[in-house]
């Protein structure tokens, strides 16, 4: 599994702010889909030639993406409030982590990236309402459907990582507007791991 490209398209994807001026927008890459209500989705997500799908449960600053692999069952959180980032195998209650912004940083600063765009119009997806934008500049660029409490349904376009363009695409689906349980965004303490250390 080449993670980096399941990290690239999930930062992208992790954030609800946008300066508007008639109809072109500004959105910060890492604030774009940090929908201040809480919800749980299933997802599939493309990116290069990868393909993954599962269950994603968010709350504002935090997510948890599952999926299963050849290797079981994994689960990424992505902690912007304590700034850390998990990679966990329940299966081998085994885990790897790193900080938020250190793994933003690893790859490009896409965390930081200002995406520029415009609104496209309202379009209806999956019985949701939605507002598409089309982006053109920035790390991301394609388009982007967003529901009327900032929740990101849909993306399709490239993500240039050090120069090189990636396709992917990532869809939400069953959309239930839910209470998470802060339980799911914790690191479990008898879980074995190594600190990834990146950078200097």
């Amino acid at each position: 599994m080449k993670l980096r490209h399941l990290l690239i398209v999930m930062l992208v994807a992790l954030g609800g702010s946008a300066a508007s001026a008639q109809m072109s927008i500004a959105l910060n890459a890492l604030d774009l889909v940090d929908a201040k209500v809480d919800y749980q989705a299933d997802y599939a997500l493309t990116s290069g030639t990868q393909h993954f799908h599962g269950k994603v449960i968010h709350a504002p600053a935090r997510e948890r993406w599952e999926f299963t692999t050849g290797s079981g069952q994994q689960v990424l959180l992505l902690r912007r409030d304590i700034d850390e980032a998990a990679m966990l195998w329940p299966e081998r209650r085994w885990y790897m982590s790193t900080t938020f912004t250190m793994m933003s940083n690893l790859l490009g600063g896409l965390g930081t990236d200002v995406l520029h765009g415009r609104e496209s119009g309202i379009e209806r997806l999956d019985g949701e309402t939605v507002t598409r934008y089309h982006v053109d500049k920035g790390a991301f660029t394609g388009d982007l459907w967003r529901s009327s409490d900032g929740i990101l349904i849909k993306a399709v376009g490239v993500v240039t990582y050090q120069g090189t363009p990636t396709p992917g695409e990532l869809v939400l689906s069953n959309l239930r507007r839910v209470k998470a349980d802060p339980s799911l965004f914790v690191r479990p303490q008898d879980y074995f791991g190594i600190p990834l250390k990146l950078g200097k």
